[in-house]
């Protein structure tokens, strides 16, 4: 079976609104079958949290980083460098390069390629894989389907982190992005989406309007507008053999939220 991760910023957001310590939200993760965290790489500078993640079971499945690749080269590869030592000391053999924004970002895909190339050069030193995802913002090379094609044919090595949430973003379909990409999946990210205002936290924070203007928010996996059962069962059925990383970002109650999905994909994957 499937192992599931889930977001570590989530353990954070779950710890602050049931008020108990990081280690009783990673411990109640545990609990629900989730093996494994999705961390933000400035969260893992500080190496003391390998001991915490140990101490409850917990392993790393991918870090993800934000970079600048159309910018100064030095400082992207001393970054991402950085984040290859950092997943090495961790046991995480993949990382998810956020590669940076543009005005045109369809204009500059082939200087995007070019970055993304020299960042998985490097990585084949240290034998750490990178992926991109599907990204919900107009302005990443990430955003479209088409755009991600391109990236993942031309730049060697690169493979794809599927987020099953964020074509939603901009209006593309997320099984026919599936079809389209399956072949480079590597990681799987089972976020949902909602458009019922009930999901809204207090301050309305939470929600992001797709490029129509409609708002969406988070959702337990497998409640919200995705088609979350199908869209594992193809994974399943096609040979995917990696980690299923909740995410749901803004959630008004964390814990629950991971319990249902971990539940949710769990019965997924039987056949």
């Amino acid at each position: 079976m499937n192992d599931i991760s889930v977001f570590l910023e989530h353990i954070y957001e779950a710890s602050a609104q049931r008020g108990v310590t990081l280690k009783e939200a990673l411990q109640f993760a545990k609990s629900c079958g989730i093996g494994y965290l999705e961390c933000d790489h400035w969260r893992l500078e500080d190496r003391a949290m390998k001991q915490l993640f140990d101490s409850c079971g917990m392993g790393v499945s991918c870090i993800y980083e934000h970079f600048d690749l159309l910018g100064d080269e030095d400082i992207s590869e001393q970054k991402y460098r950085r984040l290859f030592e950092t997943a090495l000391f961790y046991g995480c053999k993949k990382v998810l390069c956020i590669p940076g924004f543009s005005e045109q970002p369809d204009a500059e895909l082939s200087k995007f390629a070019a970055g993304i190339a020299r960042m998985c050069e490097t990585a084949e030193e240290y034998g750490i894989t990178v992926t991109v995802e599907d990204f919900d913002d107009i302005k990443s090379p990430c955003c479209r389907m088409g755009w991600l094609k391109y990236l993942l044919e031309n730049v060697k090595g690169l493979r794809y982190t599927f987020d099953t949430g964020n074509f939603r973003y901009c209006l593309e379909d997320a099984g026919e992005a599936y079809d389209m990409l399956k072949q480079y999946i590597s990681h799987v990210h089972c976020k949902d989406r909602s458009y019922d205002e009930a999901n809204s936290d207090s301050s309305g924070s939470n929600g992001k309007a797709d490029l129509s203007g409609a708002v969406m928010y988070p959702s337990v996996v497998g409640e919200g507008v995705i088609g979350m059962e199908s869209l594992v069962r193809r994974l399943i059925a096609d040979g995917y053999a990696g980690t299923l990383a909740i995410e749901h970002f803004g959630a008004n109650d964390q814990m629950d939220h991971m319990r249902i999905s971990a539940e949710n994909l769990r019965s997924y994957m039987q056949k």
